[in-house]
């Protein structure tokens, strides 16, 4: 739907002209791309949220269409979910390989395989890269570690460390393990740094993103928001990229709560620079947990009587930025929203 040309004096009459269907097979149509590249130029994150549940499968293929649209008009390079960056490490060099090998599991292969095909159309230098902002996990912690020293003999000062990466059985997921392996390395990371980086050489700020990440995997029920939000600020500040994507479940995306969103968006460098697009799920189910919007909750009736009508697909993309003084009810949790139907 077109942006309106009059004045809106209520907010059905505001959402009327601001709501945009779309499909997370075919992506955007000509219309919504041409808002979103307006309204997007002012933002430096793009953040999506997983609303509902983090195990819909919507969230196989919805990171794609805008990770697509961000890479062709804003020249999105880096993007970030809610993991480890071990796990990026790995996705990182299948990207560059296609060698399933390198993910952690076979069920995530299709995903995986959508940014594959993404950057085999596109040169070099504007391929897609990931990054890690949340705990080290298991799954991929020592693979990772693995992977980037295993290129040449190590010296001497710290081949007792990458002795013990290259003994480790990877598939070990002990979190209490991970913790004692992952203190050694950061103490023996602080004392031999330049080793370190000569004997990694571009593999050095990898290693050194996983090692010295912020939380442990003991944090998975904790409040880890401050954590990601100062993973995220310290990659930006090497890389210094200018515009990120990434997704992360929606307690970490409200900006009018202390989430990680809000604290990144408070900082100085992203001040009013973060760009939340929240999800509502309306009759949505997994087999494995109740599909809740609970961060939503105190606006969940005005969803369902106003924004709930018009939504005529499964998916409807709503923009908040038009009128603040009728938006900034929803605006305050985030410039877009989302509402996903009949979902699984």
């Amino acid at each position: 739907m077109g942006l309106a040309t009059h004045a809106q004096t209520n907010i059905t009459q505001y959402l009327e002209t601001h709501h945009y269907y779309f499909s997370i097979d075919k992506g955007f149509d000509q219309e919504t791309k041409d808002s979103l590249k307006r309204k997007l130029s002012a933002y430096k994150l793009i953040l999506q949220a997983e609303g509902g549940s983090h195990d819909l499968t919507i969230y196989k293929k919805l990171p794609i269409v805008w990770v697509t649209f961000l890479q062709r008009y804003f020249g999105l390079k880096q993007v970030f979910l809610e993991f480890e960056h071990s796990s990026a490490v790995c996705a990182n060099n299948y990207l560059s390989s296609n060698d399933t090998a390198y993910l952690y599991n076979s069920s995530s292969a299709d995903y995986w395989r959508q940014y594959y095909s993404l950057n085999s159309t596109l040169p070099e230098g504007n391929k897609v890269k990931f990054f890690g902002v949340d705990f080290n996990r298991p799954t991929s912690y020592y693979k990772a570690l693995k992977k980037l020293v295993s290129n040449s003999p190590p010296p001497e000062n710290i081949r007792n460390s990458i002795e013990l990466i290259n003994a480790v059985n990877d598939s070990l997921v002990a979190c209490d393990q991970i913790i004692a392996f992952n203190t050694h390395l950061k103490k023996d990371l602080a004392i031999n740094k330049q080793a370190y980086m000569a004997f990694l050489g571009p593999d050095y700020l990898d290693f050194q993103r996983i090692v010295l990440s912020k939380g442990t995997c003991n944090d998975a029920y904790k409040n880890r928001s401050y954590n990601i939000a100062d993973n995220f600020l310290s990659f930006d500040a090497e890389t210094n990229d200018s515009i990120y994507y990434g997704e992360l479940g929606m307690a970490h995306t409200i900006l009018s709560n202390k989430v990680a969103a809000a604290i990144i968006n408070n900082s100085p460098k992203f001040k009013g620079k973060v760009c939340i697009i929240n999800l509502y799920c309306y009759n949505c189910s997994t087999n494995k947990e109740q599909v809740s919007n609970w961060p939503l909750k105190k606006i969940e009736k005005d969803i369902l009587a106003y924004f709930l009508p018009f939504c005529n697909a499964d998916f409807t993309l709503f923009d908040l930025t038009g009128n603040p003084e009728l938006t900034k009810k929803y605006s305050n949790y985030g410039q877009f929203l989302i509402i996903a139907k009949n979902q699984n």
